[in-house]
């Protein structure tokens, strides 16, 4: 069984309810098509915790990203989200090397 979390933008909550995130995982559509044989379990839905956020001395940020560590997915997702005006946002990129560090796969893109 394949161990997914999902990472998100805080600021796109206010507009955003997931769902389309967990309609393609379940559809296996998109950049979930790559699972269409096989189980997966959702070990996280979490976001980023602003973009003023000080990263380094954040203690919630810090707790957060060591629980999803804990979780153990085989991969994190990346939500369409996470990018700006094109780019992907630095706040995001900083917890790809994280995770990745961490010997965790990032994949950018759900739906």
């Amino acid at each position: 069984m394949k161990k997914i979390a999902i990472l998100t933008c805080l600021k796109a909550t206010e507009i955003c309810s997931g769902a389309s995130c967990f309609v393609a995982l379940n559809d296996r559509a998109a950049h979930f098509e790559a699972y269409k044989d096989e189980d997966v379990k959702i070990v996280a839905f979490f976001h980023c915790n602003g973009c003023k956020a000080d990263y380094q001395n954040d203690l919630q940020y810090l707790e957060k990203v060591e629980r999803v560590c804990k979780a153990c997915p085989d991969v994190i997702h990346v939500g369409k989200c996470t990018y700006y005006q094109r780019d992907l946002c630095p706040v995001i990129e900083d917890m790809i090397k994280y995770f990745e560090a961490h010997g965790i796969k990032t994949v950018i893109g759900t739906h």
